[in-house]
């Protein structure tokens, strides 16, 4: 399970060191191969082993075609979907095109979102997390939630 926030660089080049913290895991699940997409509902991109990857594509896969919902959610999570392979040094590339949908320039948060992370902006990061405080602060808290013990 990928857990944590981290602020890293991007380099010129475009490439994002994955955390050592990480990098065990990414290797044993998918001996360094890793998909890399846009998030179909936000200005990030998501990352997941190829392992979890080609689980994911199952599951979307497996939905009606015809749905606006699964055709929003499989042209955009699928269609900009590429496969990078860590190099020695535990960096991926970021394609131009995705670093233009997420908006990074230098700084880059690193989110694990358990099975994938997500990748942002410092500032969208910061702005986003603003804003669900505001929203949530308006919304009543789903029975789900409140279940769940901390």
């Amino acid at each position: 399970m990928y857990r944590g926030i981290h602020l890293l660089s991007i380099d010129s080049k475009g490439r994002l060191k994955i955390p050592a913290r990480h990098l065990e895991q990414v290797n044993k699940n998918s001996s360094g191969k890793m998909v890399l997409s846009v998030h179909p509902d936000d200005s990030c991109l998501v990352l997941y082993s190829l392992k979890d990857w080609e689980k994911l594509e199952l599951k979307i896969g497996a939905l009606p075609s015809l749905n606006i919902h699964t055709k929003k959610l499989a042209r955009k999570l699928i269609g900009h979907a590429c496969e990078c392979d860590l190099d020695k040094f535990g960096r991926i590339l970021i394609p131009n095109s995705h670093i233009k949908y997420a908006n990074l320039v230098s700084k880059a948060i690193l989110s694990g979102q358990g099975k994938s992370f997500e990748i942002w902006d410092e500032r969208t990061w910061t702005d986003q997390i603003e804003k669900l405080d505001r929203l949530s602060s308006e919304e009543e808290i789903p029975q789900q939630v409140l279940s769940l013990s901390l």
